[in-house]
């Protein structure tokens, strides 16, 4: 591990981040309000050098290879002393792990993190270790994974291995859409869209049994092999046949499980070895009212939910990580750190689609409410085109909204808050008929 750190030290960490910047505001302002010298590796435009957030910006082309990012990153943590390498986003995990462990740190977990990225090599994970699972076939050939849904019976999920962001997943109920949905996604792999499959994989998708219940998201922190809860996020309820990724809610529901939703985290970190990393997965529940592990991650959920988490619970997922990786002693961490309070407030985090050309995209009129946090506008106005359904899903913007709570209080009261302050937002999308474009 990497030696004790001086607390009166300079922090200095590398951070990889390819894509993202508009969503991870609040992480970087944790960083800076940590005096931790963050030197960026990207291929962000250029105008991202002029940030002051970052001690230094190294820019790759879009089209460099993982290979190549790994290699800048174990380069300029050793010109800058750097303790880690660092990302906040999914696709980047893989570089960042392979980088700590050429880096020399022993808490770095490559193999956890290539778990992580594949979708069919989770369901092998959870299934070699008894951790709540579903039915699955990984997809190499489409007249084959055909043959096995008719057997099986619909519906069923069908998602890519290697997507985020529930991109591409969709709820199946027969043969011709699944033949569609699985074209649709051999498309995506072939356009290269987001970073997501640098070179081919053999189980490019996967079919998955059908959990109806209600889902949930829960973000935590590692730090010396202890799992450390930050929340558990409602999640939209739907039943297909895409899975937008909306209204992100807190206080939990059902706080009387989240007991056992935290006991399944922590049998995953431990499975894969994990030390040092923050942590997300997503759980649906079952027929019979058990949860089941729909993914995880070693990161944070991208957007509101570290906001909230801090928001509502006090605790700094971000903060706590840094600090850890860094190589600040955990006893040290885990003493000063706040500790997890009782909810303090509700938040909700409305995700705004539409589809179209970007016309207008800015906060407008909602920056006035009280019940306003923030927005960030994801999609920029002019060349910026955006899509959701059966197109993929590209965020126009990211809403939260904050307000009083009360034990007991049903999530739908800041959903309908968050619904009507969406609609005061000032965004225009437009078809290509010039039609504005319904937001959702």
């Amino acid at each position: 591990m990497s030696p004790a750190m001086d607390t009166r030290a300079e922090r200095r960490l590398v951070m990889i981040l390819r894509r993202g910047f508009t969503s991870f505001a609040d992480h970087f302002q944790t960083l800076l309000d940590l005096g931790v010298k963050v030197h960026l590796i990207t291929v962000e435009s250029e105008t991202i050098a002029a940030d002051p957030r970052f001690a230094s910006v190294t820019q790759l082309r879009k089209d460099a290879p993982q290979h190549d990012f790994h290699t800048s990153a174990v380069r300029k943590a050793r010109e800058t002393g750097a303790a880690a390498i660092i990302t906040l986003l999914e696709t980047d995990i893989e570089i960042a792990e392979a980088a700590n462990a050429e880096l020399g740190n022993d808490w770095a977990t490559p193999e956890a993190a290539h778990i992580c990225r594949d979708k069919f090599r989770q369901r092998e994970f959870l299934r070699q270790h008894g951790i709540p699972s579903v039915w699955y076939h990984p997809v190499t050939d489409i007249d084959k994974a055909l043959e096995v849904a008719t057997e099986r019976g619909f519906p069923l999920i069908l998602k890519p291995t290697r997507a985020a962001a529930s991109d591409f997943v969709e709820l199946v109920h027969d043969v011709d859409r699944l033949r569609e949905a699985l074209a649709n996604i051999k498309a995506m792999i072939d356009q290269g869209r987001g970073f997501y499959y640098e070179s081919g994989a053999a189980e490019w998708a996967l079919l998955e049994e059908y959990l109806p219940g209600q889902e949930v998201t829960l973000d935590g922190v590692v730090v010396d092999g202890r799992f450390v809860l930050g929340g558990v996020h409602n999640k939209q309820e739907s039943s297909g046949p895409f899975f937008h990724e909306d209204l992100y809610t807190l206080p939990y529901s059902n706080p009387e499980r989240e007991d056992e939703l935290e006991d399944i985290a922590a049998r995953i970190t431990t499975a894969l070895g994990a030390k040092i990393c923050m942590f997300n997965a997503e759980l649906r529940e079952a027929t019979d009212g058990t949860f089941r592990v729909v993914e995880f991650s070693i990161r944070v959920s991208g957007g509101h939910p570290y906001r909230h988490i801090k928001d509502v619970y006090s605790i700094d997922l971000v903060r706590i990580f840094a600090r850890a990786a860094c190589g600040e002693p955990a006893a040290d961490i885990l003493a000063q750190e706040n500790k997890r309070c009782e909810p303090r407030m509700t938040v909700c985090a409305k995700v705004v689609y539409a589809n179209g050309k970007v016309i207008r995209n800015s906060v407008g009129e909602a920056i006035h409410s009280p019940y306003f946090r923030v927005y960030f506008a994801s999609a920029k106005p002019g060349a910026e085109v955006v899509a959701s359904g059966n197109k993929g899903f590209d965020f126009t913007g990211l809403l939260s909204v904050w307000m009083p709570w009360s034990p007991g209080q049903d999530p739908s009261v800041v959903h309908t808050v968050a619904k009507e302050l969406a609609q005061r937002l000032d965004v225009d999308v437009r078809d290509e008929s010039g039609a504005k474009s319904v937001v959702a």
